[in-house]
């Protein structure tokens, strides 16, 4: 199998990842707590009030359902067997179904999901179509920061309460309904500049995708290099699709101008191409970047050696902590998973999905978009464990807190957390 056919591959987990669902339908209970805050429980009524229900406020939810839609770009990458996906996907609702069958007012949770082949038009129908047709209480966009904001605006036209991680800020900052929960680029800028300075690295070079969803990540980070002091050496957009000739052309420009370190905004192939290109070179820079596709353990089994200086900020850690953040997790996938080993892609999935569930929890039984959003945004703490803690206050968008940074290591091709809930700024 060729590189550029196996990196496909990989853009399908990743894509899938922040989905926390997929096509077959998912079980849910309940678990874990919700810290700090006053607003939720007993039908979320005690929260700041800023939402009204209207006469779509209960659709998606009745006695024995909650439906929640997932849409995320599949399409042209599915070759090969799902397999982990489709195991990871399940595992935190049913074990949160087999311990606790009663929890969310004895709900069960129905996952719909779409393909919106990486189109934000398309995006938008098939949010519509889950809403609409499939009675969809949520929605939750797995993946592409273009998709993501124009199915957020739809949503928030609609009144329907809509989740990512955390990506571009822009375009969605207006969007009433719209929650991201972990930091976005935008967010995470000031983390990645102090960890280059504490490093005691001067030369940074960036390259960053050739897109508007990666403008206000792009522009926080060059801020926040300048107040730390750095001598950004090298700026650069580079296509979000480049191709190999292209890679190398960017790579020849930051080995030209001495970048020590590169921030780095791309997809995982156009990643991979810069960092193989810069290995055949002979150019051996750190990359350091914001968000969760570079720093699942597929990167590290595609590009090793030419990724071995990776370094990322996650949502998540990395398996060699979780047993002491979260124990249920590896137990869990002992009981139902199928015979295979736990992997950072499950944690991901375990991750978001804990924290969603929590903020269900926090609304009480009386359960409705408004009551919802209102307990989101009364101002506690919804701390799965796993993710960080997102706390959203009124009319705010972005609720995360702090990100692990994740170390690559080629010997062993894992991802280690070096560093956990490293805090944002403010």
């Amino acid at each position: 199998m060729s590189q550029r056919a196996r990196v496909a591959i990989l853009l399908l987990v990743v894509a899938l990842v922040g989905a926390a669902c997929g096509q077959k339908t998912g079980v849910a209970g309940t678990g874990g707590e919700v810290v700090a805050g006053g607003g939720g429980g007993g039908g979320g009524g005690t929260a700041s009030g800023q939402h009204e229900p209207d006469d779509n406020d209960t659709s998606g939810v009745s006695d024995s359902e909650i439906v929640i839609g997932v849409h995320a770009p599949v399409t042209g990458a599915s070759p090969l067997p799902q397999r982990t996906f489709d195991i990871g996907k399940d595992i935190y609702w049913q074990l949160l179904a087999a311990n606790e069958p009663d929890a969310l007012g004895g709900r069960r949770v129905r996952v719909v999901f779409r393909d919106d082949e990486f189109n934000p038009n398309r995006a938008v129908e098939v949010c519509r179509e889950m809403v609409e047709s499939e009675g969809a209480f949520i929605l939750v966009g797995g993946g592409g920061a273009d998709q993501i904001t124009a199915c957020a605006e739809y949503a928030a036209e609609n009144g329907v309460p809509y989740f990512s991680a955390g990506v571009n800020e822009a375009g969605l900052e207006e969007a009433s309904t719209y929650f991201a929960l972990s930091l976005t680029y935008a967010q995470q800028a000031p983390l990645i500049a102090q960890r280059i300075k504490d490093e005691g690295f001067e030369k940074v070079g960036v390259a960053v995708a050739d897109t508007p969803s990666f403008q206000d990540g792009h522009d926080a980070f060059v801020d926040a290099a300048e107040e730390a002091g750095l001598d950004i050496v090298a700026d650069d957009t580079i296509n979000k699709t480049a191709s190999e000739a292209e890679a190398l052309a960017e790579v020849q420009k930051l080995k030209d101008a001495d970048a020590e370190v590169v921030f780095i905004l791309t997809s995982p192939l156009v990643y991979l191409g810069i960092a193989g290109g810069a290995r055949n070179q002979n150019y051996d820079p750190v990359f350091i970047g914001p968000g969760i596709t570079s720093g699942l353990n597929q990167v590290l089994t595609f590009g090793c050696p030419g990724v071995a200086k990776g370094r990322f900020f996650s949502p998540f850690p990395e398996l060699d902590v979780i047993d002491e953040l979260d124990p249920d997790y590896v137990a869990a996938y002992e009981q139902f998973g199928q015979g295979e080993p736990a992997d950072d892609i499950g944690l991901a999935l375990w991750g978001l999905n804990k924290t969603i569930r929590l903020m269900f929890e926090a609304t009480g039984d009386e359960l409705g978009r408004a009551a919802l959003m209102n307990t989101i945004e009364g101002g506690e703490v919804f701390d799965s464990g796993v993710f960080a803690p997102v706390e959203f206050s009124d009319g705010e968008r972005f609720g995360g807190t702090a990100a692990h940074l994740l170390k690559a290591d080629c010997d062993t091709k894992l991802y280690s957390t070096e560093e956990q809930f490293v805090q944002a700024e403010g």
